[in-house]
């Protein structure tokens, strides 16, 4: 063969070896682009979720406070003779919430009452009245809760937010205000643990002036502006959640977005992470290969100059050329996704480390010479697949037809030792197949952990309120289209609640919820649901039970609850709870009549003395 023949052989083959790496570079800059994107999404619903669970605390808190507060307290004169009691009703919440500097009461015109704080009452009078929070609650009696913007405290000199509950008469004029001062630097210490690429920012706003509440890195300068951008307008249009990429106007950093709003406050959280920091390790694998071009290339060209003058150098050639095509082995193999190429006859010719990583047990078949077909049928008997597992054959002539017809999408894939696989192939203008394989196990777990957290209630694992009601409505259904014949709903309210807390502190309160949700728990047929609806208050669903097998069954939980008090500190803490069941039938318009036919009877079982079942009236 000639040299210029040899020249052109050569050239396209390094052309080819190009587009290849170009098109495995374009590839792995999309999955890691995707990645951030997920990463700042999966982020954002993480700090929404937690601070949710904050503001709800502190709104509950507050509204507990506002329900022990005695209308005759609410007034100036008769502070020093309600201290006391105040102070009592106060603490409590003020020990058990450190995010919160301290619980605040104040009167109709904004004038101070009470606190948890120990500055002296003489110092500390003052008077909220003109704030903007205060208020909007005098002047919208359907308002349930307000909050101020970030504060920056003149004697402490730590940023807070102000929450405000309104305490009103039976005509609904406001009473008095109780506060919380909600100490957004905790929160802001919480965010400096995050760990995330140089240049990323964390932050939350408000979402109806989408003014600046807390932002990581800390800028005090930026507290309480608002801004105007691609997110902001899509909260404005109602979006509750959501992805974006775009520069900032401030910095001129190329972020990648992920934003959630907080239910039931106005509130959304936003995660952005540095596509800078993102990308680094894909620039480097960048840098690797295209060194590694350029090294073949000057191998090549160098053997043929020595081709051109004797034979002999011609196998000097060939052995650099090789030394060459290892240093690019070398740079795939960098390479944290995994690479893997098949040639027209669809036989391996190059796979990187990672491919081997991921698969594992199946290692030794993943060698070049071999079949795709092979290496798949082997990973089957060796049960490396769990789709594949009760239908082998047909899964591999599936799997091996979306192989030689590649879409070039991702598509998820279980492996046997709980890893979860994305790969995409693609068929390049030679013939060749080249396919990526990326492990997104981390990725899963934090879907299912999600999902979770939006139907469990956390401190007693049951189904929260949502999830139940969601399950009661299919129940419901299935007595409408006479799928069961019957089925029964019952309102279950532990007995003197409070008194626990007061007495052994909230922990014990905790614990004796896990304890009841155990016993409830143990009561259950495989097709029975119980839920935690709020506070100490439950919700059990019974399908196919008639009133009698439901009666029978609330009488048991009370008699298993009698049986098996709880210990806690020494101590056995026994506790009751009352019952009210109701049937479901047709005639219900929705899953709330069912509930509150059942809460009606619950609030018989109350009056009744407690520690009792009571069966509610047929829907009218």
């Amino acid at each position: 063969m000639n040299p210029r023949s040899l020249l052109r052989i050569l050239v396209s083959g390094v052309l080819l070896l190009a587009l290849m790496l170009g098109w495995l570079l374009y590839q792995s800059h999309g999955s890691a682009v995707k990645r951030g994107i997920d990463d700042a999404d999966n982020l954002a619903g993480a700090l929404q979720g937690q601070f949710t669970a904050t503001l709800r605390r502190i709104d509950a808190n507050l509204h507990s406070i506002a329900a022990q507060l005695p209308p005759d307290a609410l007034n100036q004169k008769v502070t020093s003779r309600y201290r006391a009691q105040i102070e009592a009703i106060l603490k409590p919440y003020g020990r058990n919430f450190p995010e919160v500097n301290g619980y605040f009461v104040w009167d109709g015109d904004g004038e101070y009452l009470y606190d948890t704080t120990s500055i002296p009452p003489t110092s500390q009078r003052r008077n909220i009245g003109t704030r903007a929070g205060f208020q909007h609650l005098k002047l919208n009696p359907d308002v349930a809760i307000a909050f101020s913007d970030s504060i920056r405290g003149v004697v402490t000199g730590q940023t807070s937010v102000a929450v405000y509950v309104p305490v009103r008469d039976a005509r609904g004029r406001l009473q008095a205000v109780v506060t919380a001062t909600l100490n957004l630097e905790r929160i802001a210490q919480g965010l400096e643990q995050l760990q995330t690429p140089a240049g990323s920012v964390v932050f939350m706003r408000r979402s109806d002036d989408h003014k600046l509440v807390i932002r990581h890195p800390f800028r005090d300068s930026e507290l309480n502006k608002p801004v105007r951008n691609a997110i902001q307008q899509r909260i404005d249009a109602g979006e509750m959640a959501g992805r974006d990429r775009f520069r900032a106007v401030t910095d001129g950093e190329y972020r990648l977005y992920g934003f959630r709003k907080l239910e039931g406050y106005p509130f959304y959280m936003v995660v952005g992470l540095a596509e800078r920091g993102l990308l680094a390790e894909w620039r480097r694998n960048v840098v690797i290969v295209v060194s590694g071009l350029l090294l073949m290339t000057l191998a090549l060209g160098f053997a043929l100059w020595r081709v051109n003058r004797i034979e002999r150098l011609r196998l000097d050639a060939q052995r650099e050329a090789q030394e060459a095509h290892e240093l690019l082995q070398e740079a795939i193999d960098s390479m944290s996704a995994g690479i893997i190429i098949y040639d027209p006859s669809d036989r391996l010719v190059m796979r990187n480390q990672a491919v081997l990583d991921i698969y594992g047990t199946l290692k030794d078949q993943i060698e070049p010479g071999k079949t795709f077909e092979e290496i798949t049928r082997a990973g089957i008997e060796r049960g490396v697949f769990d789709d594949a597992k009760g239908r082998e054959e047909q899964w591999l002539a599936e799997r091996t037809q979306r192989h030689k017809s590649p879409d070039g999408k991702p598509h998820e894939l279980a492996l046997d030792n709980g890893h979860w696989l994305l790969y995409s192939e693609h068929r390049t203008p030679g013939g060749y197949i080249v396919g990526s394989r990326i492990d997104i196990t981390e990725r899963k777990r934090l879907e299912v952990e999600l999902r979770e957290q939006a139907t469990t209630d956390a401190l007693t694992g049951l189904p929260n309120r949502r999830h139940f009601l969601r399950r009661l409505e299919d129940e419901l259904e299935r007595v409408r289209r006479r799928t069961t014949s019957e089925a029964c709903v019952l309102m279950l309210d532990l007995d003197h609640f409070k008194r626990i807390n007061d007495q052994y502190g909230h922990a014990a309160g905790d614990s004796l919820l896990r304890h009841f949700s155990n016993l409830l728990r143990n009561e259950l047929r495989a097709t029975d649901t119980a839920g935690r609806m709020g506070g100490e208050e439950f919700a059990v669903i019974l399908p196919g039970s008639a009133l009698q097998a439901a009666l029978g069954f609330a009488q048991r939980v009370c008699g298993k609850l009698a049986e098996h008090p709880m210990s806690f500190g020494g101590h056995e803490v026994g506790i009751t709870v009352s019952i009210g069941v109701a049937s479901i039938s047709d005639d219900d318009l929705s899953a709330d009549a069912v509930l509150s036919r059942a809460d009606r009877a619950l609030y018989q079982a109350k009056d009744g003395g407690r520690n009792r079942v009571e069966l509610a009236d047929k829907p009218a």
